[in-house]
């Protein structure tokens, strides 16, 4: 029957004036400013590394700086319950050091970030993806070191399981392969094809524009050439035009240019035409001389005439 007001004395907190647990007063109540400074002591930078609850000075960190928590070490989710006292946002700083100076904002901020890594290194999936390639780490970039065959662009080839790609492939089956030289520089090379397509494009432009003036000069020299000729053969023409045998010959020549002769069927109308022109002549002939004896005997007449 004793225990149990012993029990409750001692449990619930009971002021009993002969109760043997109030007999010696705690330590605690003697020194109360003591007590009251050694509860609210803070961890600063100046303490022991492992109670160190500062943020990372560098502007961009890895969960494991952030909880300055080895990689190769088991995660420990103590510093992150630390922490998120500090950061919490529903919680008051209260005169805290390290976020007396902090606005609202960049509070919610670190704690989205403690969060964010406590998620990663609390499970071994995502801490295995992370260290892989640095999924799920987004609000930084990642700084830990990538596989120099994953990073992109790179020439060493991975295991053959992590190939998906055709250029993958191509390193995987020129792994035994030496490193390819590179002879010029990509820019350079670049910069001379530029320039000698510059250089052909001016070479093709100039040599078309002396191929047109020559073709115009070509096409000159044909018109005068033809011009002469033309102005050569109408004074011929008209020089030989002056007589009826001239025009004959021009004729003949005309149509006759070969000089073969006349056809079987031709020759009949040549020769009754030549020959009605031949009888013409004949006639005219005839009448110019009897004209030509009559004025004769008439001026026979007159002579005798005046001489009697």
């Amino acid at each position: 029957m004793l225990k149990k007001p012993n029990i409750l004395c001692c449990g619930g907190g009971l002021q009993l004036l002969n109760h043997p647990c109030l007999s010696s007063p705690p330590r605690s109540r003697a020194f109360p400013s003591q007590s009251r400074y050694s509860a609210r002591r803070y961890a600063t930078a100046s303490h022991n590394p492992e109670t160190d609850l500062s943020w990372p000075s560098s502007p961009t960190f890895t969960p494991y700086e952030l909880f300055k928590q080895d990689r190769t070490a088991p995660y420990s989710k103590t510093r992150y319950y630390e922490m998120v006292k500090i950061y919490h946002p529903d919680r008051p700083c209260s005169g805290h050091p390290l976020c007396r100076d902090l606005t609202p904002e960049v509070r919610l901020q670190r704690y989205h970030i403690l969060v964010a890594a406590h998620e990663i290194l609390s499970d071994p999936s995502r801490r295995a993806a992370y260290d892989f390639s640095g999924a799920g780490w987004n609000l930084h970039p990642y700084e830990t070191p990538i596989p120099s065959w994953a990073r992109t662009g790179s020439s060493n080839y991975g295991p053959i399981y992590a190939n998906a790609t055709w250029e993958d492939w191509e390193r995987w089956n020129n792994r035994h392969q030496g490193k390819q030289q590179t002879l010029v520089d990509h820019r350079t090379f670049a910069t001379f094809v530029i320039l000698l397509t510059l250089m052909g494009g001016a070479l093709q432009a100039s040599w078309i524009s002396k191929l047109s003036s020559g073709y115009e000069d070509r096409l000159w020299e044909l018109n005068q050439e033809s011009s002469r000729l033309l102005k050569g053969r109408r004074e011929n023409t008209q020089h030989q035009m002056q007589s009826v045998d001239a025009r004959v010959q021009h004729f003949l020549i005309r149509r006759d240019p070969s000089g073969c002769g006349l056809k079987e069927e031709e020759q009949p109308v040549y020769k009754q035409v030549l020959h009605s022109q031949k009888s013409s002549d004949d006639s005219s002939a005839e009448v110019v001389g009897s004209e030509r004896q009559d004025g004769r005997v008439l001026q026979d007449s007159v002579q005798a005439e005046s001489s009697s």
